[in-house]
């Protein structure tokens, strides 16, 4: 369709039976969709879920969770062998933490740790600094850990970087976390039969944000698929939309709205002015359409090769499984599963990828866990990963590259699903 004027193609693009279900899927009515939260609310609730006292019902079930999964990942962090010890999973899961006093927005010479969790008696600290999409400020993370101690000398403290984003904090001695922790934790503590209804919907609200955030968990959605479709279907009109996406702030779009008005004499201009109106109604389901046309040569290299590509995007990665892998699934315990047994994520970062290859224990058949398990344990040893799974492990990487070209992003990412469809068919 490359050849046809700007009229046709959005014309085309109206009249596409995916895009007129993707505007009617995502008219808001959460008030977590319709006031996006920002960095501040997110902490403001992470500390809500983290403090024991608060009417969630949860305990202190939240701390364990961060701390073991804190555990999981400080492998390449700079941290002592009393904090290791302190971290480990049967420590945690033994501790309390219900005399634990949790405040946000610390103040630390002139600058805001979002989350501390202090627990006096004990003489113990967590800090949370946590990234909701933005960037690392220079020198922020260590200027924080050395303030702390100076503030609370002789403390225990256990530093903690949940980013977004899974950038590697720049002081050693944080310990990387993702959002997927935050979103699969959120979902299991939804499951729980003692949690209250009100609750369970507040918990599954905030999820649903928290999920267009994660790097890595991988689950169904109608909104991905139409996303994708539509991505793959319409990139000229995307590419039309584009420089609305670059430069359109809220408060410059009366300025672009007035500048198409002006231009609205011919068919295309009127054309191109009936499609702006498009965009400002539903301006980050676009920009998410704009975001997967990217990934069009991912999808097509998979399906050169495998009929069953299954595509899952989101808000910082894309995930890519095979339809063929739900046989693992558990479809009598779970039969409205959410998370994919395998695959692979990859994220964009200016001109550069990350490729992650993944299985989620989730919903796999009982009978089919132990087989996985093991087919991941000898994936991992055979990509360099040192440390073992354990039982509490949902979401387990197998293999992670970074700084990666395009191409070699394709290659790797076909390549990986070589790799996990030999070791996955016998199981399955």
């Amino acid at each position: 369709m490359a050849d046809y004027s700007s009229e046709i193609l959005i014309d085309y693009f109206f009249a596409d039976a995916n895009v007129q279900r993707l505007v009617t899927l995502t008219a808001a009515w959460q008030p977590l969709r319709i006031c996006y939260p920002k960095e501040v609310n997110v902490s403001r609730f992470l500390a809500w879920l983290l403090d024991p006292s608060e009417g969630h019902g949860l305990g202190d079930l939240a701390i364990q969770s961060l701390l073991t999964r804190a555990w999981w990942n400080s492998d390449d962090a700079d941290v002592p062998l009393t904090i290791r010890r302190f971290l480990s999973p049967s420590n945690v899961q033994t501790e309390g933490f219900s005399s634990a006093l949790i405040t946000t927005e610390v103040d630390l010479n002139g600058r805001s740790l979002d989350v501390l969790v202090v627990d006096a008696s004990r003489r113990r600290y967590i800090a949370i600094e946590n990234k909701f999409g933005a960037q690392q400020s220079r020198a922020q993370l260590k200027d924080y850990r050395k303030h702390l101690e100076k503030l609370l000398p002789d403390f225990l403290g256990v530093h903690i970087f949940l980013d977004s984003r899974e950038a590697v904090p720049e002081d050693a001695a944080w310990i990387p976390v993702g959002y997927d922790w935050l979103a699969e934790f959120l979902r299991e503590a939804e499951k729980r039969e003692a949690t209250a209804q009100h609750v369970q919907q507040a918990l599954a609200q905030f999820r649903n944000v928290i999920e267009d955030e994660t790097e890595d968990s991988m689950g169904k959605s109608s909104f991905g698929r139409l996303v994708t479709e539509v991505a793959g279907g319409h990139p000229e009109v995307l590419e039309l939309m584009t420089p609305w996406a670059r430069h359109g702030s809220k408060g410059a779009r009366a300025h672009m709205l007035t500048e198409l008005m002006s231009e609205a004499n011919t068919l295309d201009g009127k054309s191109m002015l009936r499609l702006f109106q498009l965009y400002c109604r539903r301006p980050s389901v676009w920009d998410h359409c704009i975001r997967q046309a990217q990934f069009a040569p991912f999808v097509s290299a998979l399906r050169q090769r495998f009929d069953d590509v299954l595509v899952d995007p989101k808000r910082v990665r894309t995930g890519f499984s095979l339809l063929r892998w739900d046989s693992l699934i558990d479809l009598e315990q779970f039969p409205n599963w959410n998370y994919y047994p395998a695959g692979v994520t990859v994220r964009q970062t200016g001109e550069t990828f990350q490729v992650t290859t993944f299985v989620q224990l989730n919903h796999v058949r009982a009978e089919k866990r132990d087989a996985l398990i093991e087919a991941a344990e000898v994936l991992r040893r055979t990509n360099g990963v040192r440390r073992q799974m354990s039982d509490e492990q949902s979401f387990v990487v197998l293999r992670r590259l970074r700084d990666l070209n395009k191409t070699r992003a394709i290659n790797e990412t076909v390549s990986q699903f070589v790799e996990l469809q030999a070791r996955l068919e016998p199981i399955r």
